[in-house]
């Protein structure tokens, strides 16, 4: 099956994140077994105090070490692509160069 996700080598991109441009603000993905993503957080102005934001909730897949997010119900784009990040501080690179660091896994 060409163009269809390889469930065998995908990255388990599950866990939570922070954000640098938005700090103290959460960032979730989780990943189900079809390789669909569930990505969910808040925004503040632009962090969040103690946690509290605007929350939003985003659909994406997951393709071996890319992840595609689906941003257009937040104003972005459509098919934004996450690149993992291995090494000491992991995390999900978008490409405006902001990272998305690993912090903890379920």
């Amino acid at each position: 099956l060409l163009g269809a996700p390889n469930a065998a080598t995908a990255i388990d991109f599950t866990g939570s994140y922070a954000d640098p441009n938005h700090p103290g603000c959460p960032r979730l993905i989780s990943v189900e077994n079809d390789n669909k993503a569930l990505i969910s957080g808040a925004d503040g102005n632009p962090g969040c105090p103690g946690g509290v934001g605007r929350p939003w909730k985003l659909v994406g897949k997951v393709d071996g070490d890319k992840i595609f997010v689906d941003f257009s119900p937040k104003g972005g784009p459509k098919d934004l692509t996450g690149v993992w990040e291995a090494g000491k501080n992991p995390g999900v690179r978008f490409p405006d160069g902001n990272k998305w660091t690993l912090q903890a896994k379920p």
